[in-house]
């Protein structure tokens, strides 16, 4: 989501630019193809003080990298000094947006390794495609630095939770990027649900009904001018170069991203499970769904039913990617039903009830919020429990999305031990809940 009034934050930080002592830029670094990855510190880090600026790297930005550079770009006690992509071609905006806010040009980095090496940055916010997301915030928590990661935090289930252990080995800060947990109208909203005045929930449903076209046919062809491939494929297998698997369709392929449930879905994944107060994961999962209404090249399902079993409760969840009707007003937001009553999140901010035995209007609100100023706050204090969104979170959220994803892939039924987050006497299941990694590009399996 984009922050609104975006041409008076930033004449108001031309007065803020005026007083800040200007960085020097750098130039691209070259990539070492040598480097398997950073070493391990003691990842205590320089402490961060209330009056400090914090300075920050921003990885990935092409789209949603962008809303990175200006939310954090409208937060006074901070200050974008570096910029990584591995495509040269998209960083002609980035540039631009931070030069008008601070009277300078940020470093550039090509290769993030070089990033981390910056012993200028505090902390890294991380917008690259899916498979990127681990082990960005695994080689930034070693480099001391803290993470804002965007959803869903991992490309599979134990990505997750190494990114969960390294935040805490290392004492590192990492926020989520599922930034209603920081909205005002949604905190309200579970609060209601939590107080017990929606009864007892013995249902949610998360809908993700988002228009998702074809994206037809492309060949294979040579990589463009200015993009490391080898490096944008990272973690994952290595693939001929092919447009329709990059800039931004790379979520409806397997190798790089989860599909609508884990792009656009994360975020009522996580309301759903937030409402429903589930900490751990589900006893089993049942998928169906397909790409239906069109033949193109993408692998991931535009049509997806899921069923999450608990003892006390389902969660439920939709992916429609076609011509649909709303329910409740819902098209992308939450519906919980309980023994009182019903409330529908009905978007990012708003919320409202429906109580009694003929459903009539009750208490409802609305309300936004600032998620990139409460990663702020919470690098500051050093304390991981004031962020709305903690990495824990995150994981469990994207994990939901995960489990999913298999049991549709696999076409059945799944049995989960919540407690060792793996499936019950099913290698084949098991298989999934990890990858095969690319060297160097590994996401190890302790940190």
């Amino acid at each position: 989501m984009r922050l609104p009034d975006r041409r008076r934050f930033l004449h108001d930080t031309a007065a803020l630019a005026a007083a800040l002592v200007a960085l020097p830029a750098g130039s691209t670094c070259a990539r070492d193809n040598e480097d398997s990855g950073l070493s391990e510190t003691e990842g205590k880090g320089k402490a961060i003080s209330a009056n400090d600026i914090l300075r920050v790297g921003v990885v990935g930005v092409h789209g949603r990298g962008m809303e990175h550079i200006e939310g954090f770009g409208h937060l006074k006690d901070v200050r974008i000094t570096a910029i990584c992509d591995i495509d040269q071609n998209v960083i002609g905006s980035a540039k631009h947006e931070i030069e008008q806010l601070y009277g300078n040009s940020p470093r550039y980095y090509q290769d993030i390794r070089r990033l981390l090496d910056d012993k200028e940055i505090d902390a890294i916010s991380v917008a690259t495609t899916n498979h990127w997301h681990a082990l960005a915030t695994i080689w930034a928590c070693q480099a001391s630095k803290d993470v804002y990661v965007e959803k869903p935090v991992s490309h599979n289930v134990t990505e997750g939770r190494r990114m969960v252990e390294v935040a805490r080995k290392q004492n590192r800060i990492v926020q989520t990027g599922t930034q209603l947990r920081s909205h005002k109208g949604i905190q309200d909203a579970m609060a209601f649900i939590h107080s017990g005045q929606l009864g007892k929930v013995y249902m949610a449903k998360g809908l993700c009904y988002k228009p998702r076209g074809s994206i037809g046919h492309k060949p294979d062809g040579p990589v463009p001018a200015g993009v490391d491939y080898s490096l944008w494929l990272g973690p994952a297998p290595e693939r001929p170069f092919n447009r329709n698997r990059f800039h931004y369709n790379w979520h409806w392929f397997w190798d790089y991203g989860n599909g609508d449930l884990g792009n656009q879905g994360i975020h009522q994944m996580d309301v759903a499970r937030w409402g429903l107060n589930k900490h751990e994961f589900p006893k089993a999962v049942l998928a169906s769904g397909g790409r239906f209404g069109y033949s193109d090249d993408g692998q991931t399902p535009n049509t997806l039913h899921v069923s999450y079993e608990f003892d006390d409760c389902e969660l439920q969840f939709e992916v429609r990617g076609l011509a649909t009707n709303d329910e409740l007003k819902v098209k992308i937001g939450d519906i919980f039903y309980g023994t009182e009553g019903i409330l529908a999140v009905t978007s990012y901010t708003n919320w409202q009830t429906y109580l009694g035995p003929k459903l009539e209007n009750g208490p409802g609100g609305t309300g936004g919020g600032d998620h990139f100023a409460n990663f702020v706050r919470a690098v500051k204090s050093r304390d991981h429990t004031l962020l709305a969104a903690d990495i824990e979170e995150g994981h469990l959220s994207s994990a939901y999305c995960h489990l999913g994803n298999i049991a549709y892939r696999l076409d059945r039924k799944l049995h989960i031990n919540p407690m060792r987050e793996s499936f019950i006497a099913d290698p084949e299941a098991d298989s999934l809940l990890t990858r095969q990694y690319r060297q160097p590009f590994v996401v190890p399996a302790k940190v």
